[in-house]
């Protein structure tokens, strides 16, 4: 049996979940890290245009950890799902029943 959980099947799903969930946890780690450091090595607080996102802007550096998160959470939703659809793959061509039966 070949893996069902193809890139293109699970891009959407795990482009959702990971960036969602990652992003919501780099936003909790920047607020970590603002509320430890404060806002003193902060020229600007950065909220408006390109400092938006710019990581050396008090605003800037908690979007940019929102977006590193968000990749990372991405990538490893992807590693999952395709692990996931292999060893389920593997399963059935040994004649066992995958774990959702």
């Amino acid at each position: 049996m070949n893996n069902k959980l193809t890139l293109g099947k699970i891009f959407f799903p795990a482009f959702i979940g990971g960036v969602t969930t990652g992003m919501g946890n780099g936003s909790v780690f920047g607020a970590a890290v603002m509320c430890a450091v404060g806002r003193g090595p902060y020229e600007s607080w950065g909220g408006w245009g390109a400092e938006q996102y710019n990581p050396a802007t008090f605003s800037g550096f908690v979007d940019c950890m929102m977006i590193a998160f968000g990749v990372a959470f991405f990538i490893i939703q992807v590693m999952a799902m395709s692990r996931h659809g292999k060893l389920e793959a593997e399963a059935v061509a040994k004649g066992e029943k995958p774990a959702y039966f």
